[in-house]
């Protein structure tokens, strides 16, 4: 037996023992991860992984596989971290064995393999698998958080011009926010009701919000309004401000999205004029070159 086998085969080892032995004595959870459960959905509301127990989505935890950004974008979509890392570990285990169950099919058709290309190609595909699952991730979450963004812009908006029409600040924000559909508006809705539960201000609760989901709009909002206070002319001039100013960067995203895609259509074109050039004018070049 090699040297690199045998040391593969030791790691693996290790890890299954290691493994064993935290699936056996479970770390005690630390406090985010209690406040996870606390505050997270309820038990039943999300589909839990079939192949997974409880204690092994734990040891996946432990092992730093919901780092910072990964638990603030599941934050973004409410998605629980165990049903996160129970899809990541399915799909996982399903490429990698794509190469191994391959590499079985062919040494039974008598086509012999080398094992160190097949796990060589299991551990790509897993890591391939894994990238794409984390980017995945991230794209949905950058969705969430700007269709949060566009919600706040709006409730803003409405919320400015109850506020013109002499409205108050607690009933304008409710009317402007009953106004839409969605889960970015049913947050704000939460939030409303969980600061008036609580005797609180809405902008803290929003704040807290805009802190959870990473958007700095909701963050930026609470913190404009904790300068200009609660009533008054004031306030409406600041939320004013603040819808306009929302607007004009919605308005700006909006045009560098279409100029990407304007930039994005003219690569085809150009791919087809090169091709179009390469084939009328190869033959004129051949001929050209045999002349000589």
């Amino acid at each position: 037996m090699s040297p690199l086998i045998a040391g593969l085969l030791g790691a693996f080892a290790g890890a299954a023992v290691w493994a064993a032995l935290a699936l056996a004595v479970p770390a005690k959870p630390d406090l985010a991860t209690a406040l996870d459960d606390l505050t997270g959905p309820a038990p039943g509301t999300e589909p839990g992984p079939a192949a997974l127990t409880g204690r092994l989505i734990a040891v996946l935890g432990r092992l730093g596989l919901v780092r910072e950004r990964i638990r603030a974008d599941l934050d973004a979509l409410d998605q629980a971290p165990a049903a996160y890392l129970g899809r990541l570990a399915r799909l996982v285990a399903l490429s990698a064995a794509l190469p191994i169950t391959l590499g079985l099919v062919l040494a039974a058709a008598g086509t012999a393999v080398d094992p160190m290309v097949i796990a060589t190609a299991a551990v790509a595909f897993a890591a391939l698998t894994w990238a794409v699952v984390e980017a995945d991730l991230h794209t949905r979450a950058g969705r969430a958080r700007a269709e949060a963004a566009r919600a706040l812009a709006v409730v803003l908006s409405l919320t400015a011009m109850a506020l013109s029409g002499g409205a108050g600040i607690d009933s304008a924000l409710r009317s402007a926010a009953g106004a839409g559909h969605g889960v970015p508006f049913e947050r704000i809705r939460a939030v409303l009701d969980k600061a008036a539960l609580l005797t609180r201000t809405p902008w803290e609760t929003l704040g807290e919000l805009g802190e959870r989901l990473g958007v700095g709009a909701y963050t930026q909002l609470a913190a404009t309004t904790a300068l200009a206070g609660t009533e008054g002319a004031r306030i409406r001039t600041s939320l004013t401000d603040r819808a306009t100013a929302m607007r004009g960067q919605r308005l700006a995203d909006i045009e560098a999205d279409a100029l990407a895609a304007t930039e994005r259509m003219s690569l085809p074109i150009v791919a087809m004029a090169t091709a179009f050039v390469v084939i009328v004018g190869y033959p004129a070049l051949e001929r050209i070159m045999t002349g000589l």
